[in-house]
C-alpha cells in the first residue's frame, strides 16, 4: 500500500490520522510536527503521499534562512519533485488557503472531521491522478 507522511502541529491529529490510515492498511513512513520536519522527513522518505495541516506548522527552515509556512513547504517540495503527492488538511475551510494550496501544486484537500470514506477516497483519487 501507499507510503505516507502526516504533518500536523496536533499530536492527537496525527494520532488519529495515522490509526485511520494503518486500518486501511495505508504505511504511516513518518511523523512531523512543523515545516521544517516535514521537508526533512520528505527527502528522507520519498513517501507516495504528504498530507500537511495549512495553519500552525510554521518553523524556522535553516536553509532558507527564515521561518516558512505550510505553503512554503508546499513550494519547497514540488520546486524538488515535481511529482510530490501533496493532500492539505485544514479544520480551517477558507477557500483562499484551498486555492493558494493546490495552485502551488498541492494535488487534493481534506477538511478535518471528514468522514473516513472521504479521507481514503481522496487518498486514492490523488494516487490514481499520480499513476497517469
Amino acid at each position: 500500500m501507499a507510503s505516507i507522511i502526516i504533518a500536523d502541529d496536533m499530536l492527537t491529529v496525527q494520532h488519529n490520522l495515522s490509526f485511520i490510515l494503518q486500518s486501511y492498511n495505508y504505511n504511516i513512513v513518518g511523523k512531523a510536527s512543523n515545516c521544517t520536519e516535514a521537508i526533512m522527513l520528505y527527502r528522507e522518505k520519498k513517501p507516495d503521499i504528504l498530507i500537511i495541516d495549512i495553519l500552525g506548522m510554521n518553523s524556522f527552515f535553516e536553509e532558507e534562512g527564515r521561518e516558512i509556512d505550510a505553503f512554503d513547504t508546499i513550494k519547497i517540495l514540488i520546486k524538488e519533485d515535481k511529482n510530490a503527492n501533496i493532500i492539505v488538511l485544514t479544520a480551517t475551510p477558507r477557500e483562499e488557503y484551498i486555492k493558494k494550496a493546490l495552485l502551488l501544486g498541492a494535488k487534493g484537500f481534506l477538511i478535518k472531521g471528514v468522514p473516513n470514506e472521504k479521507i481514503i477516497a481522496t487518498i486514492e483519487d490523488v494516487l490514481k491522478k499520480s499513476k497517469h
